[in-house]
């Protein structure tokens, strides 16, 4: 209930603020080089050629400025180390400029006057403004204040979302992968690169709040034992006189004409004179009371009987705001005070480097750049958030179709033994277990048989005691763990394992092969389901969830066990007309069912386009079925280049003899030059895409024909590291296309060829023996990086072949190899 309430407040928050975030994110990043713009793009102004002569002193420059600025008060002189630098002159501004002054910048050579507006300064105030206000004066400021609180609600409440459950998942927290598509790929960008980000954000959000709030910014204070600082006023005025002059000693205390402001103005020149008197010797004494040197200094000139005052940086400063202060007394050039930002205990420090903190630049260049990246890419995470909020509420809604149209409801009950009630139990975190789930339940439903929905979070390992048949749907949620509704269920396992021996299951995992722990809460079930003693009446079902069409080993199970005929796929093309141009038995005289090679041709405008690995929709109408459509899904066992669609098709008989009703459509009652209703399944999960690593293709039976157009497609590329593992009843009869394997094999294009055929010797053989034979091939081709691909029988030959690499390749092998999506299997 805590998590549920967590995440409700994560995605509120971030779907209420996610535009303000995103403002300030990106006008944070922004302003972060603000500096080194600006200095870029006025060079013509900030920097100059140095000359032969030696740069005027400080007492000459200032002379120099007011004759150039006769009516304005000179507040300070800055002066660089760097010969390039202009100096900068600081004069008393006019209304919203008075406290600030304005800058002119002065050739320190020649006294010259370069210029005082600088080009970005006025965009940059904007985005300043934009940044802590929104352009909205104190409305604005509240509203950046509320964002900023609710930014830290949102890290600290995705840390908790995302906290790890076991210490094998932290890895998790911090790995992204493109490997990863849809949804799971979304959900990694915002979760992962996050977590990446997270300490700056909170970084950024705590300084921030340095100005937004007077009592924040005075609890800071009051909790560092620091001072809260006194802002400056706006300059004042200089007495007439000299510089020692005392107030009212000026002649009778007569007003005399006003200047700017209202102030009194006195006779400029005198003024400069008992201002700069002593300026040089001040200069001086400054530069001997600091012998580090300094990279800027600037002098701010006292009024009458004042102290001079320095504030300069070290010749390479921490940042920004790691100045030094130097006091000089008036008359004597005694030093008040030297209080330099090194010497600070680190509680001054840090509460007079709040902006740096805010930027990164405390910590350096790397600081300042994973700062302004961490800003910019503020609009991901209300984007991806968006995204994943939006998918979450059409899986819901789609979840709900799936209800309605099942006519069922969730059901409390705990195998009440009425009848052959099938009960289908789901575990889901987004929607997709839920769905199915209904899809399911409904196809069961519509075949007339009884059947009870239950979350799985609602049940108890007892309660699983009485239900007979249990089909279970259970997702993966991020690194291995299970879905946040399961988790009661997950943690009864660990302690309770009752007698389940009159249990029969299947399980369908749901999951996503970009993660390292692919279906894990999946495989964790069915292995506690065994050790139970229950009985899996077939193999695990595992769905990369992003490939929906691999569901269809789903349908091929649910219809053998009495299911109706319903798609789980949700939206796919239609089916379309394909003309059967050519069908020929394979293995006449063997010792199992024929098999056929099928061809067809697409009809006119079909889109006939698919991969290797791919599958096809066969649709037999009711007039030939006896009373319903009936499909049928195949793999298909050549390329688009070959100009047709080839299946490799073996005919089935019932107990009572009869033909199967797809494969008897297939190779007795559709007749060449006929048309059939075929639709293309992709089964991207069995897809190479342009895969170039070396290749072990494992199969028996018709298992061959995704293999061979596997094999079709790679040797056509150029890509001839394959080796084919094949299996069958009889070599004179059930080696299908022999004459094109061999030709591939005398052509080099398939190095390696392992054949076993069960009823050729005294000693049945199968592919998993022969995998056992070549042990050492097997490990080494897998170490050079191999892809594993097994098509065939589900009950029979993949659980022996899964088996046998397990043995041979030793657990954490075998793991690698899964998880690094190499091994892959369409088993049937």
């Amino acid at each position: 209930m805590l998590r549920k309430l967590w995440f409700q407040l994560h995605w509120f928050m971030g779907i209420t603020v996610g535009v303000v975030l995103i403002i300030l994110g990106v006008t944070g990043g922004m302003l972060t080089f603000e500096r080194e713009i600006i200095r870029a793009i006025n060079s013509d102004v900030l920097r100059v050629e140095p000359l032969d002569t030696q740069r005027l002193s400080p007492e000459a420059l200032l002379r120099q400025a007011q004759e150039v600025l006769p009516e304005r008060q000179i507040n300070s002189l800055s002066l660089s180390s760097d010969p390039q630098d202009a100096a900068t002159v600081n004069v008393a501004g006019d209304g919203p400029q008075a406290r600030r002054g304005v800058n002119h910048y002065f050739n320190p050579y020649n006294g010259e006057l370069i210029g005082a507006e600088l080009k970005g300064q006025a965009f940059f105030r904007t985005l300043q403004r934009l940044h802590r206000w929104l352009l909205m004066g104190d409305v604005g400021k509240q509203i950046t204040g509320a964002a900023t609180i609710m930014l830290i609600i949102l890290v600290l409440s995705g840390i908790y979302l995302r906290w790890p459950r076991s210490w094998k998942a932290l890895a998790g927290w911090f790995t992204f992968s493109f490997r990863r598509s849809g949804r799971g790929f979304i959900s990694s960008m915002h979760g992962v690169v996050g977590t990446w980000v997270l300490p700056l954000y909170l970084l950024a959000a705590l300084t921030g709040l340095y100005w937004s709030y007077d009592w924040y910014r005075a609890g800071l204070h009051e909790l560092s034992g620091v001072p809260m600082p006194v802002r400056p006023g706006p300059p004042q005025p200089a007495q007439e006189g000299n510089a020692d002059a005392r107030p009212g000693s000026a002649r009778g205390g007569e007003a005399g004409p006003r200047g700017p402001m209202g102030r009194e103005a006195s006779p400029p020149r005198q003024l400069a004179v008992d201002r700069f008197a002593q300026v040089d010797r001040v200069w001086r004494l400054f530069e001997q009371a600091a012998p580090l040197g300094y990279s800027t200094a600037t002098l701010r000139l006292p009024q009458p009987g004042g102290d001079y005052q320095f504030m300069y940086f070290d010749p390479r400063p921490a940042h920004e705001r790691a100045w030094n202060r130097l006091t000089l007394a008036a008359g004597t050039g005694e030093v008040q005070s030297h209080i330099r930002y090194a010497d600070r205990p680190l509680n001054e420090k840090l509460m007079s480097s709040m902006l740096p903190l805010h930027s990164g630049s405390f910590f350096g260049m790397p600081g300042r750049i994973a700062m302004m990246v961490a800003s910019l890419i503020m609009p991901l995470f209300a984007i991806t958030g968006l995204v994943l909020y939006i998918d979450r509420r059409r899986k819901a809604q789609v979840a709900r179709s799936a209800l309605l149209q099942a006519g069922l409801k969730p059901t409390g009950e705990r195998g009440t033994g009425e009848g052959e009630r099938i009960h289908v139990v789901f575990a889901s975190q987004t929607g997709n277990a839920e769905t199915q789930a209904w899809k399911t339940a409904g196809a069961f439903q519509a075949a007339g048989l009884a059947v009870a929905v239950h979350p799985l979070g609602t049940l108890t390992p007892n309660d699983l005691k009485d239900m007979g048949r249990v089909l279970f749907i259970a997702s993966t949620y991020g690194e291995g763990e299970p879905p946040d509704p399961a988790r009661p269920f997950a943690r009864l396992m660990e302690r309770q394992h009752p007698d389940l021996s009159t249990m029969e299951y299947a399980l369908l995992a749901l999951g996503d092969r970009g993660y390292c722990h692919f279906c894990a809460f999946g495989r964790s079930l069915d292995e506690w389901l065994r050790s139970c003693g229950a009985t899996a009446v077939a193999p695990r079902v595992e769905v990369d969830s992003t490939e929906p069409a691999a569901l269809g080993q789903w349908q091929v199970l649910l219809r053998s066990l009495g299911a109706a005929e319903m798609d789980l796929n949700g939206e796919m093309s239609p089916p379309a007309p394909w003309t059967l141009v050519e069908r020929r038995v394979l293995n006449p005289g063997s010792l199992g069912g024929s098999t056929f090679h099928l061809s067809f041709r697409p009809g006119e405008g079909v889109d006939a386009h698919w991969q290797a690995g791919d599958l096809v929709e066969v649709h037999a109408p009711a007039a030939v079925t006896g009373g319903h459509e009936v499909t049928r899904l195949y793999s298909i066992a050549s390329v688009p280049a070959e100009g047709c669609l080839n299946l490799l098709v073996r005919q089935v008989h019932g107990e009572d003899g009869r033909l199967g009703l797809g494969s008897g459509y297939l190779t007795a009652t559709l007749e060449p030059g006929q048309s059939v209703s075929l639709r293309l399944r992709p089964n991207r999960n069995f897809r190479l895409d342009q895969e170039t690593r070396p290749l072990i293709l494992i199969g028996n039976g018709t298992g061959l024909a995704a293999l061979r157009a596997h094999l079709v497609e790679r040797i056509t590329a150029g890509h001839h590291a394959n080796w084919l593992v094949f299996g069958e009843r009889q070599r004179a009869h059930d080696f299908y296309y022999e004459d094109e394997i061999r030709s591939w094999q005398a052509q080099g294009g398939l190095v390696a060829l392992s054949l076993a055929f069960s009823r050729d010797g005294e000693q049945r053989e199968y592919v998993q023996h022969q995998l056992r034979a070549c042990a050492d091939e097997v490990v080494r081709w897998v170490d050079e990086g191999a892809v594993v691909l097994v098509c065939g029988s589900a009950l029979t030959m993949a659980p022996a072949v899964d088996e046998a690499l397990r043995e041979i390749l030793g657990e954490e092998r075998f793991e690698t190899l899964s998880t690094d999506a190499r091994y892959r299997r369409d088993v049937y």
